[in-house]
């Protein structure tokens, strides 16, 4: 897990029953557990997932952090109910600021978590079984919205969700409360990149198996060996003979994504894991799982386009093969 220092967290609670906060006046105790399951939480917001970005030094919200972390909690915790209560879905949440070192540098982080209700057993009474009210989701799961600000560098991480207003959509966390306009993820830049890539081909008929093939050991390529994904270099990859498609691959892509997507700082094993094979289904029924670094090496496996427009696969050097 991430070299997270946690120093101070206090809670408060937005209420449905009123629209109300219950507001804590003093920091809580942090056992073991409890450092395991915020630290376990904060590591999921430096994941695919976040949006990410850099605050002006003039930002307005920047005006509410402080030295007193209390103060600073209330405040905010204010402004986002003032933001919130327009959602139409509205549950009993707990509103988390954690104060932390990661790797030496200083942070703050407002988490919002949903509370759930579930199933438990209480006692041995004649109905043991009853509904428990304002659990904790489990610590493997994504915080509901959350921030997380570099107060060194005024860097941040968003996860956020947007709110149904009005019979509409809206993402009131960043447009409203924050006022920044986020890179996108990295999860939701790959699905642009390869939606896009599918675009281009099949405006020049090149949308095949193989270049569905070419495009995800390409992005693979991108997330296993360099820090950041760049639509040029992969619009010269996918599209090496065809300079129109590369252009408006690259202007198409850039309507969304304006800068290349930086991996250095955050967790995307899920990404690198989700394209490291290639997964073929045949006409014939046969189904394939193929390494991307074995996927383009002529020695272990060729795939060969033969005059009647079929596909024959050669699959060689086999030293051992196994049942499973």
């Amino acid at each position: 897990m991430d070299d997270f220092y946690l120093k101070k967290i206090i809670i408060h609670q937005f209420s449905t029953a009123d629209t109300d906060l219950i507001l804590s006046d003093k920091e809580i105790v942090l056992t073991p557990k409890l450092d395991d399951y915020f630290r376990k939480k904060l590591a999921k917001v430096f994941s695919d997932e976040a949006k990410r970005g850099r605050f002006s030094s003039d930002s307005p919200f920047l005006a509410y952090l402080s030295d007193d972390f209390l103060m600073t909690s209330v405040k905010i915790s204010e402004v986002w109910k003032e933001e919130f209560v327009i959602s139409e879905d509205q549950k009993v949440n707990d509103l988390i600021f954690i104060q932390f070192d990661r790797e030496g540098q200083a942070y703050f982080a407002f988490l919002r978590l949903t509370l759930r209700e579930q199933l438990a057993h209480i006692g041995q009474e004649d109905q043991p079984i009853k509904i428990s009210q304002n659990n904790l989701p489990s610590p493997s799961q994504t915080p509901d919205e959350a921030l997380v600000i570099n107060l060194d560098s005024l860097d941040y991480y968003l996860i956020e969700k947007r709110v149904k207003y009005n019979g509409s959509f809206a993402n009131y966390f960043s447009e409203n409360l924050l006022q920044i306009s986020p890179q996108e993820s990295v999860k939701k830049s790959i699905k642009v990149l390869e939606q896009t890539a599918q675009k281009i081909a099949n405006q020049f008929q090149r949308d095949d198996f193989a270049f569905q093939s070419k495009m995800k050991s390409s992005i693979y390529d991108q997330l296993e060996e360099k820090a950041e994904l760049s639509p040029e270099d992969l619009a010269n990859q996918l599209f090496d003979d065809n300079l129109t498609a590369r252009l408006t691959f690259v202007d198409q892509v850039k309507e969304k994504i304006p800068e290349p997507v930086k991996l250095a700082d955050i967790d995307h094993s899920r990404q690198i894991k989700k394209l490291e094979n290639q997964k073929l289904s045949l006409s014939n029924g046969i189904e394939l799982i193929v390494p991307n670094r074995v996927y383009q090496d002529a020695e272990v496996v060729e795939f060969i386009q033969n005059d009647n427009g079929t596909y024959s696969i050669l699959i060689k050097n086999i030293e051992d093969i196994n049942n499973k």
